[in-house]
């Protein structure tokens, strides 16, 4: 009889439903994070590079040739932040 109140305690106690609520709201965020940290992060070491290549006295060309260089990696970069959005939002990829 006792163990059977126990058991119908613990049973309607919800106190553990909260803290999941809370430990999925975390893992969001925490993929959030990483996806802008995967898309953002190496878009901002090129502008410092490019700032540094302007800084150090490289020719007109060779900065427009390393601006289309970063465009290009910046569009790459597009591409698997998508992908990572879409897995992150349960769509199947598309392997071409």
């Amino acid at each position: 009889m006792r163990f059977c109140k126990k058991l119908r305690s613990f049973l309607v106690n919800e106190h553990g439903a909260v803290t999941m609520e809370y430990v999925l709201l975390c893992i969001m965020l925490a993929a959030g994070a990483m996806m802008m940290v995967i898309t953002f992060s190496r878009a901002v070491t090129r502008q410092f590079a490019l700032v540094s290549y302007a800084m150090s006295g490289y020719s007109p060309e060779e900065l427009s040739e390393a601006r289309e260089r970063f465009k290009e990696a910046e569009e790459n970069d597009a591409v698997v932040g998508g992908a990572y959005s879409d897995y992150m939002h349960g769509e199947k990829l598309n392997k071409n």
